[in-house]
């Protein structure tokens, strides 16, 4: 059986907590320069998945060139699992953050079948 993936914050990288009920979170900042080593594991733990539902919170202030592409692979991963029947992504952004609001839009219009919420973070 699958064990939940729990990785504690540091200043370049985000806290991750992806659930085995299917509850994933990404929140902080994702500016490392590897970011092939650092997503290979959270790659690695979506790719057999097997729950049919997923709520994804991604609540990112910052994420450069190369944690973007890296993002995009973890939800094309998890939006092309055919045994994933709900995936729903909540898209959390600062008020005065359009950029980050944009990055998530583009994301939504690049998957199929991912639903995404885009919500306003208070006091952030």
């Amino acid at each position: 059986m699958k064990h939940s993936l729990v990785i504690q914050p540091s200043n370049y990288t985000p806290n991750v907590n992806f659930d085995t009920s299917g509850t994933l979170s990404l929140k902080g900042r994702s500016l490392m320069l590897d970011a092939i080593t650092f997503y290979e594991p959270l790659i690695n733990w979506l790719i057999d998945l097997t729950i049919p539902s997923i709520h994804f919170t991604i609540e990112l202030d910052y994420f450069n060139t190369s944690s973007s592409k890296k993002l995009l692979e973890m939800l094309n991963i998890i939006d092309c699992n055919n045994k994933i029947k709900e995936f729903i992504v909540y898209w959390g952004f600062e008020p005065d953050d359009e950029e980050i609001l944009i990055k998530g839009q583009i994301l939504e219009e690049r998957l199929k079948n991912a639903r995404f919420s885009f919500k306003e973070l208070a006091g952030v």
